[in-house]
């Protein structure tokens, strides 16, 4: 145990250790991730050169123009509207400090991007074509520079000199121009490697008798020479103190031939395939020969996309990158090691020796290994064939083995035999599952038996032991004490011998258990996740993937508190830091970092033999158990973690058109209903990992996850402005640093804009009116028609019929008056008269009635006068109308009530006032409309005008006819005698032609 406490220490120091940001130099080639794009993979061919500029992007020149890559997509450059992309081969590209980049042709001329802006150079050196472009540059003045095949040129003013000969050159072909951190200019020439220092107008020779094939500077800042065969160390020639390699000029350009990593490793091409010469870059000057003996190699057609490869470059996270004439190649550290054994093996099982090192029992080739801290595995022992047979560690540390006949407890040289329980034996030996050493007992699992626990030489099956079948997973959880998990979630304690159960709860339960581990908490796993105990039950950990802590079956603690589990989807590493803030606040999701089969991980991890499945040795390493191997992670080493993603917006199409400058708001057509966008995020270390989120200000309420997908399509939009904003996360949690987001506005069509709202309103107010005026034309006329038929009938009932009766009744009173007062029959020709009286008055009423109508189109003074007319001829009253003022056309509604109000008045004066004479007054004023009735009959009760008459409802419908037409109805005793009615009718309200929305006002604002 004392190693093992050893090796947390080491483990302690993974957060402190040093970062090394190359390529991990201990690992062989064919161990790295290696990843290979052809044609089939949209990648272009005959790559030339390669650079990474400031932004992130990584662009790939070819024989077919430029691309750019992202990690999943390639794509040809797309110039903004109005610009050409260059399709031409090119031989030549540097990226530069401002995130520029220059592009040199083969078939001469130079271009600048810069900003997504093309620009192109003059392709003519006076009246000749620019010669090919082997090398680009530009100096810190802004002049650029040129290597070609006629010469050095230099543009000037906007037009190109040849001025190699005046700075010192020899005639000829000019390759390999560079500038390195001291800004000195260097260039070879025939067999000559020349410089210019700063402010000196020639060159000068440092080197001859070489044929430089490329110049390449190793992390300490000195220059190379590479002429395929040797690689010389350029002599110093600067003034001050060594300056090492900067990030940019890495990153500036790939090399043809071979290149130092950050660890001055020397990668080459062409030896043929890859090759790699370690630890060169920190020799001292000299000549070297790296290609003859190189320290590992790829160097068969089936392990490279092309054994001659064209251009090697190293990205600013570490990558290598290879152009070959075929495609791409990326190398790219793996987090873990597959372990070579003799193949075959399915299940394993792990412990540690008495050095602390990692042994491995495999099955089914029944083969022990020991894992070295190199990665390799050391064959021990080797037996007959079986799936059964487990490995453990005894609580004070010795080896415990299981074989098909019998225990080993194995502490140094001292070697002690236990015999298994008597019965459990099967023809071809004891079927071992599980061994378990918790301090005081041994426990035992043995298949189609159970479980066994044996104590001061005895066996005890779990049946005494009140333990049920099925224990899915056990593990130790101090002296006499054992937890147990079985397939439907429930957890028991066994604390010498008392028994406590943990049934699964809605926010423990993780299913069936795959997992338990006792130590400062005690945690569960299963299909559903992870969950710890507190407070007496299991609460279940919230992680964003629900997958990544699936069926974990292993874990290992570090000293630091870093917890390492192995799951369904790898390895995932939980800070100390991170564990704890989940502890607190389970329902808060847990952060981690994964490392899955991206990173070297044999599938997932391995379940079906229920033992733990991940363990770590002395010397800081931790092995995990998968599916289909054993894989190691170097827990001394610190992967510094890559660039966090740089989010790119590429592209939006609306209605058929593709945007890419998105350097100013967009302006999207009218009509633009549905558009499509695409981005990507630029991150080479492993961007299959990547996550995107994104949101659309105006439509989204909230981040939507779309997963890896770089693309998203919105319709039924409509007019209005949009913002769209996307951010990404790595596998270590790492989002964009910067917001990325573009802004947009949709132009409206002229049907949506407020003046087309505003003439469709317009247009249906007028329809409504037009409409209005229809129906009242023709209620108008139903209503005339009706009136002059109502007239027509009433003046035959008046003129004939009623005459008629009238005439009758006149000649039987004539006759009657000639009878005798005595006559017999006289008093029944006297009831006749009295009957026939009665009927003449029912028919001047119905007279009344149908004549009530007759004031047709608002001539309330026509209406008036019929009504008092008829009345008039019954009645001994006289009966008069004037008019005030200068007759106006009154509102309908108006009218109506008004006549309706001036008819009831007229009827109660003839009828109840025994009144002489009945006047009617109608004055149209400016202000107002007003109706008068006036008799001079007897008057009415003070009792009447004030309540009413009970059982009569007439003066109650006058007042409420007048406040249906907002007026106003007086009922007054006239002095000397009779009675006066008057109705008052604001203008508003009265006369047609007046502000329709003043008639509804109340009366104190018209």
């Amino acid at each position: 145990m004392p190693k093992f406490i050893h090796f947390l220490c080491l483990l302690a120091l993974l957060a402190g250790a040093p970062a090394a940001r190359a390529l991990d130099s201990k690992v062989s080639l064919s161990d790295y991730h290696h990843d290979i794009w052809t044609g089939k993979d949209g990648a272009p061919g005959e790559v030339s050169a390669m650079a990474q500029t400031a932004d992130g992007w990584l662009w790939i020149a070819s024989s077919n123009g430029l691309y750019r890559f992202d990690g999943v997509r390639f794509r040809r450059f797309e110039a903004v509207s109005g610009e050409v992309a260059p399709k031409r081969p090119i031989t030549a590209l540097k990226a530069l400090r401002n995130g520029d980049l220059l592009i040199g042709y083969i078939f001469g001329g130079v271009s600048l991007l810069s900003q997504g802006h093309i620009t192109d150079y003059p392709t003519r050196i006076g009246n000749d074509l620019l010669a090919p472009v082997s090398s680009v540059i530009q100096d810190d003045d802004g002049a650029v520079w040129v290597a070609t095949t006629i010469g050095l040129l230099k543009l000037e003013r906007g037009v190109w000199r040849n001025v190699g000969v005046a700075m010192g050159l020899p005639q000829g072909r000019v390759t390999n121009l560079q500038l390195d951190q001291y800004q000195q200019m260097w260039l070879a020439v025939g067999e000559q490697l020349m410089v210019r220092e700063p402010g000196s107008q020639r060159f000068r020779t440092v080197l001859r008798g070489y044929t430089a094939v490329n110049l390449t500077t190793s992390p300490d800042g000195r220059l190379w020479l590479d002429t395929h065969g040797k690689l010389i160390t350029v002599p110093s020639d600067h003034s001050g103190p060594p300056r090492p390699r900067p990030a940019w000029m890495a990153q500036a350009a790939g090399q043809e031939n071979g290149l130092f990593d950050r660890d001055g490793n020397y990668w080459m091409l062409g030896c043929p395939g890859v090759c790699r010469a370690d630890g060169i870059g920190r020799q001292p000057d000299s000549v070297y020969s790296p290609a003859a003996q190189p320290d590992s190699k790829l160097d068969q057609s089936w392990q490279v996309s092309n054994l001659t490869g064209n251009v090697i470059f190293e990205d600013r996270d570490g990558n290598i990158w290879i152009g070959t004439q075929s495609g791409v190649e990326r190398f790219r550290n793996n987090r873990l090691t597959k372990v070579r054994m003799s193949g075959g093996e399915r299940f394993f099982t792990f412990a540690l020796d008495d050095a602390g090192r990692a042994l491995v029992w495999a099955k089914p080739t029944n083969e022990l290994w020991r894992l070295n801290a190199d990665g390799g595995a050391e064959l021990l022992e080797r037996g007959v064939a079986s799936p059964f047979g487990v490995l453990a560690n005894g609580a004070d540390g010795a080896l415990l083995k299981a074989g098909l006949e019998q225990i080993e407890r194995r502490r140094g040289e001292q070697v002690e035999s236990i015999a298994y329980p008597a019965g459990v034996a099967e023809a071809a030996g004891v079927p071992v599952t599980r061994i378990i050493d918790d301090g005081r007992a041994l426990w035992l699992s043995v298949a189609r038996r159970g479980s066994f626990r044996w104590q001061d030489g005895q066996w005890t099956p779990q049946s005494e032991l009140g333990l049920p079948n099925g224990i899915a997973f056990a593990a130790p959880g101090g002296r006499g004490v054992m937890w147990f998990g079985y397939s439907d979630g429930l957890v028991l304690r066994y604390d010498n011998g008392k028994l406590t159960r943990y049934a699964p709860r809605p926010d423990g339960d993780v299913g069936a258990i795959t997992f338990v581990h006792s130590g400062p908490e005690v945690v569960i796993g299963g299909n559903g996740g992870l969950a710890v105990l507190q407070g007496g039950r299991f609460r279940r950990l919230s992680v964003a993937d629900s997958e990544v802590l699936s069926r974990v079956s292993g874990m290992v603690i570090a000293a630091n508190g870093d917890r390492w589990f192995n799951g369904s989807k790898g390895v995932v590493q939980v800070r100390g830091d991170q564990w704890r803030a989940a502890l607190a606040t389970p329902q808060a999701a847990l952060d981690y970092t994964l490392y899955g089969v991206l990173d070297g991980y044999p599938d997932f991890a391995a379940t079906a033999n229920r033992l733990p499945s991940a363990i770590a040795d002395a010397q800081g390493q931790l092995w995990f158990a998968g599916v289909s191997g054993v894989a190691r992670l170097d827990g001394t080493r610190a992967y510094p973690k890559p660039h966090p993603p740089e989010v790119k917006i590429e592209t939006l199409v609306a209605q058929g058109k593709r945007y890419l400058d998105f350097s100013r708001p967009l302006q999207l057509a009218p009509g633009t209903t549905a558009l499509r966008i695409e981005y990507t995020a630029l991150s080479y270390s492993m961007p299959e990992g990547l996550r995107f989120r994104y949101l659309l200000e105006g439509v989204d309420r909230d981040w939507q996850d779309p997963g890896t997908r770089r693309a998203i399509s919105y319709t039924n939009l409509g007019p209005g402005d949009y913002r769209f904003r996307v951010a990404a996360v790595n596998q270590f949690g790492q989002w964009n640093t910067t917001d990325t987001a573009i802004s947009m506005r949709i132009l409206p069509t002229f049907t949506q804009t407020p003046l087309f709202y505003g003439l469709c309103a317009l247009a249906a107010l007028l329809l409504l009116y037009l409409l209005y005026r229809l129906w009242a034309r023709q209620a108008t006329l139903r209503i005339a028609t009706r009136l002059a038929e109502r007239e027509r009938i009433a003046r035959a009932l008046h003129d004939s019929f009623l005459q008629s009766v009238h005439g009758l009744t006149l000649s039987f009173q004539s006759a009657l008056g000639a009878l005798p007062a005595d006559f017999a029959s006289r008093r029944k020709i006297e009831r006749v008269l009295l009957m026939a009286d009665k009927v003449m008055e029912e028919g001047r009423n119905e007279v009344q009635d149908l004549r009530s109508g007759a004031m047709g189109d608002g001539d309330l003074a026509h209406g008036l006068t019929l009504v008092g007319e008829v009345l008039q001829e019954s009645q001994r009253a006289v009966f008069s109308l004037r008019t005030l003022g200068t007759p106006r056309q009154l509102d309908e509604q108006m009218a109506c009530e008004a006549y309706s109000i001036g008819r009831e008045a007229i009827l109660n004066a003839f009828r109840h006032a025994d009144a002489a004479s009945i006047q009617v007054e109608l004055h149209y004023a400016p202000g107002q409309f007003s109706l008068e009735v006036v008799d001079d009959g007897r008057g009415i009760a003070d009792e009447l005008i004030s309540n009413g008459s009970k059982g009569h409802w007439g003066l109650t419908g006058m007042l409420e006819r007048a406040a249906r037409i907002g007026g106003h109805m007086a009922l007054e005793n006239v002095a000397g005698g009779g009675t006066r009615m008057r109705l008052t009718v604001p203008a508003a309200r009265a006369y047609v032609g007046r502000a329709g929305w003043k008639r509804w006002l109340p009366r104190r604002f018209r």
